[in-house]
């Protein structure tokens, strides 16, 4: 462990990487925004955090809108393009590679071709040190008239890999100051029966069945058990969780958030 924080160490983090269109007074600027996020959902709010160095930090607070089109893997080389220039420098909207959407509710036109596009109203600015986030509501969102696969910024871009399958349960366990055990568990959808298998594990190596469970609202498991009469010692306990065509999951049972020794 160190205490000095490596250079470009936000490279470290993923994004999908998002078009910025913003208004200006001889017509519209493109940008490429690598910190683009959904950032609350009801109502629908995204952000995009512009550096020092982008005319769009200006441009933005004036016009009141903006448009994001959060990439597809097809348009690595327009977000390149893009985020390679300045407004002060050349007017990017003359490539070829950039269509745009006509907009329904603000005034911004978006860029074709991405995963969506989105219209949006702003609602708030954030200073940081360095960086300024800016927060709008979407007002509209146009979608590909087909699928579309991500455009991926963890440091150099890249295209979405396959899903990652899950193979095992995941526990903990928990005893409740009223003496209940809690145990929560996830895992991956059962290959079965929807239920969940629990069995207290002594430290002396004998096994108390706690019985089946059914899953939650969300497929995942909660639950508060009462402990078995008489059973062993806690110290050392652990709890074993089993879901059909998965890998049990195992949890040390702590008390008060600690674990019990």
């Amino acid at each position: 462990m160190s205490l000095v924080i490596p250079e470009q160490l936000w490279k470290k983090a993923t994004s999908t990487i998002g078009l910025v269109v913003v208004r200006h007074d001889d017509g519209v600027n493109v940008m490429a925004a690598e910190w683009s996020y959904f950032v609350n959902k009801e109502p629908l709010y995204a952000a995009v955090v512009l550096s020092p160095r982008a005319r769009t930090r200006e441009l933005l607070p004036k016009q009141g809108e903006f448009s994001l089109t959060l990439c597809s893997e097809e348009q690595a080389e327009l977000a390149d393009f893009v985020g390679s220039f300045s407004l002060d420098e050349v007017d990017k909207t003359g490539s070829e590679l950039i269509g745009f959407g006509a907009p329904e509710t603000t005034e911004t036109p978006w860029v074709e071709g991405g995963l969506v596009a989105l219209e949006c109203v702003l609602r708030e600015s954030i200073p940081f040190p360095v960086h300024t986030m800016f927060v709008g509501e979407v007002v509209a969102a146009h979608l590909p008239g087909r699928e579309r696969r991500p455009l991926v910024k963890h440091g150099s871009m890249h295209a979405l890999g396959k899903p990652v399958r899950r193979t095992a349960v995941v526990a903990t366990a928990q005893v409740l100051p009223d003496g209940t055990l809690r145990v929560a568990a996830t895992g991956p959808v059962a290959s079965g029966s929807d239920v969940w298998r629990l069995s207290l594990l002594g430290a002396d190596g004998g096994t108390t069945e706690l019985g089946e469970h059914p899953s939650a609202e969300w497929g995942d498991f909660q639950a508060d058990l009462p402990l078995p009469a008489g059973p062993p010692t806690l110290a050392g306990a652990r709890i074993k969780v089993e879901r059909e065509g998965a890998i049990p999951g195992f949890a040390r049972v702590t008390v008060g958030g600690g674990a019990h020794t």
